[in-house]
């Protein structure tokens, strides 16, 4: 890592097509897009980390290209956990079984236990970092992590509640930086010495300190202020966004914004992610046309070009990383 330098992680949820949940007619097709990816990739030096589903790893043709984009260390291949088409199916395919912290402890850990062993054989070695499907990290699921090897997650979306969509965790609170997980703590809570580190995901807002803009970003959202839509009218007004490192979601001024705001307060990592089917147009709701692919690669680029500009930056991925922020 060069003195000064800004330790970038690229990553990608590399997983099925069906973008609405499946367990039956699941398809892998959008994983033959990763050799184009991987020509960016290759330009600028990145490393990326594809976090790779059951479903990925059990294709032939998905693994061969997998093995190709990650062949020499270009890349690191990680584990994606979407916990309703992962075997054992003993469980109800419902909404709320589509988050991982849901389900039983012992059937987390079997899940966790198949999609390792596939990873392991196809691969040939075992992944490190782990990342749950819709984020769905709970503290058993960070006991399944310890019993089957991983000591890196990077699950935990800062400011993000997701208890209103099938029940789903909450990381108001979360730091913004590295910290250390144990399965007696809340995901929230940084346990010292704890044996699992968390590299959140790149949250946060357009203005500082987050301290305050999040709370009062929650308050607009909350009732009565929900009615009168404050929320909407200070993001679309520029005065308060709340903002992610997603080319999914967000256009290369704010992803820029955000990351000065993350440097400002202390962060040492900045993280860049999306997902494998919006590079296939027609599989996710970010990119229904081949113009909207063309688009999701003309924001990484640009945002590529306008942060080197901006600081040093050193491609890691995210076992790398966790070595020098741990």
């Amino acid at each position: 890592m060069r003195n000064g330098s800004v330790l970038l992680i690229v990553s990608i949820d590399t997983e099925e097509d069906n973008w609405n949940r499946s367990r039956h007619d699941v398809t892998v097709e959008n994983i033959q897009e990763l050799r184009t990816q991987a020509t960016l990739f290759d330009r600028w030096g990145v490393r990326p980390t594809y976090f790779t589903t059951y479903h990925v790893a059990t294709d032939p043709e998905a693994a061969d290209v997998m093995r190709e984009v990650t062949d020499g260390g270009r890349a690191e291949i990680g584990a994606h956990l979407h916990p309703w088409n992962t075997p054992p199916l003993s469980e109800a395919f419902e909404p709320r079984n589509s988050m991982l912290k849901n389900l039983p402890a012992e059937l987390q850990r079997a899940k966790l236990e198949r999609l390792t062993a596939v990873l392991k054989e196809t691969f040939g070695r075992p992944p490190v970092a782990f990342r749950a499907g819709r984020y769905g990290l709970g503290r058993d699921t960070v006991a399944a992590l310890l019993r089957c090897g991983y000591r890196v997650d990077s699950s935990v979306s800062p400011f993000i509640s997701l208890e209103t969509v099938d029940d789903g965790p909450t990381f108001v609170g979360a730091p913004i930086g590295p910290y250390r997980l144990a399965p007696d703590r809340d995901v929230r809570e940084p346990a010292p010495n704890g044996p699992v580190l968390e590299i959140p995901l790149s949250y946060g807002f357009n203005r500082g300190p987050f301290s305050f803009w999040d709370p009062t970003r929650r308050l607009l959202e909350a009732t009565p202020f929900r009615w009168f839509h404050l929320a909407g009218i200070a993001a679309r007004a520029g005065l308060l966004k709340r903002v992610s490192l997603s080319p999914e979601y967000q256009a290369v001024g704010d992803m820029l914004t955000l990351s000065r705001r993350l440097l400002e307060h202390g962060v040492r990592h900045l993280q860049l992610s999306w997902h494998s089917p919006s590079l296939k147009p027609g599989l996710s709701p970010f990119a229904a046309t081949a113009a909207d692919v063309a688009r999701l690669y003309a924001c990484i680029e640009g945002f590529l070009n306008g942060l080197s500009r901006l600081m040093p930056l050193t491609f890691v991925t995210t076992s790398e990383a966790a070595a020098v922020l741990g």
